[in-house]
């Protein structure tokens, strides 16, 4: 798995996914299951991404999608491992 902690244009994969997905940073990092502080921190660069946040932020978006707290798709990234997820639960 691709643990990228920025886009191709360099910008923050948190802050990418959140404005994505119309959440506040209060909203995602509840999601995510970290502290908002916290999120703040990882979010404008004093505390690096690391991989469990990537992780945490993709459980959050297929969590919240799942609820319909997200109006749209997910990220193509994200909707891909669901997808590729689900055919190898399936045995295809």
């Amino acid at each position: 798995m691709n643990w990228a902690t920025t886009t191709a244009t360099g910008e923050n994969i948190l802050k990418y996914y959140r404005e994505g997905a119309h959440l506040t940073q209060s909203a995602f990092a509840a999601a995510m299951g970290m502290p908002l502080r916290s999120y703040q921190d990882v979010e404008a660069g004093k505390n690096p991404v690391r991989p469990i946040h990537v992780a945490a932020a993709h459980w959050a978006l297929i969590t919240l999608h799942a609820s319909g707290a997200i109006p749209g798709g997910l990220p193509f990234e994200i909707s891909e491992t669901v997808r590729l997820s689900t055919q190898a639960a399936q045995g295809k």
